[in-house]
């Protein structure tokens, strides 16, 4: 399981309303956080490629800093039910996982993040609900082809980091809750390095979080969603007009580094990373005041057309790579959908290539992946940016950053 889209796809939800802008005078008071603190720890346990090790399980350790929204009816945070925004770190004790080759280690890691924790029931002192996740990690336990070649999940010591999972907490007193949770966790290089093949751990803890403030009155259960006030957004179509890029390392051109250097040469070996682009049109009609969809109309461009014709030689021969056809351009189009918490949108686009011509390796179908975070700050409309995973197969390709201009 490479560079797992699905997994990302939990993770960039988490964003939702964390650096969103009020939209109007009636949703200043739609984030009155009350401020509490957890702690806890977990046990958790290598969850893909467990052949490559004879030891898998790891403690980690995690304190958060919470935000407990308290909004009135009509607003966003009683529609989703009073979320909870947290910032935190996590501590994963990965050094005591054990490969089985000797020419393998990870060392421990630790991850900032954002988060949001949702409850969908309420029932008496217990709620059940739904975390996630996302931020950045460091290790010094990466990839290196002479001193730590068994580890070819992840190739930079700074990678993204995401989890999701799920919680049940129990509110034993009028400031203090436990909180029981189970929770599936995932690091990448996002394609910034290579070997990127993704390190994907799960487990469960326990936490406890006192509240400084009195908490607010329960939200109502998750069953029947409360309506979001119509002040709040403005239904109808809007079109989005949008370019951004990235840089991608080519797997092709490292496997085929690696197939014609020696061990010392790759490990002195840079590869290179390789300028991509953007430019695409939505046009999003906006449902709710949480959900909108429509199509979408994208170009983009891919510099590396000579490292893949040359890496395509190498892997499966000249004349196979001469035969092949290598564009630097791809049109495509598709579907999107947006969920909107305030002015923050979770992103998800699936599309399809009408056009593309990327030679033999790079060639993963005619299908293509978006998800990411798109914000519309007020104070720059109507102009908006985002960052997206771009993605094949649900495997990564780049990430995204993007500027637009939003109109009616």
């Amino acid at each position: 399981m490479k560079d797992t889209l699905p997994i990302l796809l939990l993770a960039v939800a988490c964003g939702f309303g964390v650096s969103g802008l009020p939209a109007t005078a009636q949703e200043v008071g739609d984030f009155r956080p009350g401020i509490a603190v957890r702690a806890g720890a977990d046990r958790m346990t290598i969850g893909s490629f467990r052949d490559s090790y004879t030891s898998l399980g790891f403690n980690s350790y995690t304190l958060e800093w919470d935000f407990i929204t308290r909004g009135e009816a009509g607003s966003y945070s009683a529609a989703y039910n009073r979320p909870v925004f947290s910032i935190g770190l996590t501590y994963n004790g990965l050094d005591e996982v054990k490969f089985r080759s000797q020419n393998g280690h990870y060392s421990g890691m630790v991850a900032a993040y954002g988060s949001i924790s949702r409850d969908l029931v309420r029932f008496g002192r217990f709620s059940f609900g739904y975390d996630m996740s996302l931020g950045l990690s460091y290790s010094d336990g990466y990839y290196h082809p002479v001193t730590n070649r068994a580890n070819w999940f992840f190739s930079s010591p700074l990678l993204m980091y995401v989890a999701g999972g799920g919680h049940l907490t129990w509110q034993v007193a009028s400031r203090i809750d436990l909180i029981a949770d189970i929770s599936v966790r995932h690091n990448s290089s996002a394609r910034f390095a290579y070997p990127n093949g993704g390190l994907n751990y799960w487990g469960g803890g326990l936490s406890a979080r006192y509240h400084f403030s009195d908490r607010p009155e329960p939200g109502r259960n998750g069953v029947r969603t409360p309506r979001i006030s119509d002040d709040l957004y403005e239904k109808g179509w809007s079109y989005e007009l949008y370019a951004g890029g990235g840089v991608h390392a080519c797997a092709a051109e490292w496997l085929a580094t690696s197939r014609t250097v020696d061990k010392e040469t790759l490990a002195a070996t840079n590869l290179r990373k390789w300028p991509m682009g953007s430019l695409g049109l939505d046009a999003i009609y906006r449902l709710s005041g949480r959900f909108g969809i429509g199509a979408s109309a994208s170009a983009f461009y891919c510099s590396n057309m000579e490292a893949l014709r040359w890496a395509d030689g190498i892997i499966y021969g000249e004349e196979a790579a001469s035969a092949a056809s290598y564009a630097p351009f791809s049109f495509g189009a598709g579907a999107v959908q947006e969920v909107f918490y305030k002015r923050t949108a979770f992103y998800l686009q699936e599309g399809y290539y009408f056009y593309r011509k990327s030679g033999i390796h790079a060639d993963h179908g005619r299908l293509y992946e978006r998800a990411g975070l798109r914000l519309y700050p007020r104070r720059i409309e109507p102009f908006f940016f985002s960052v997206c995973i771009k993605a094949h197969r649900f495997k990564a390709d780049y990430m995204d950053f993007t500027v637009g201009i939003r109109f009616k």
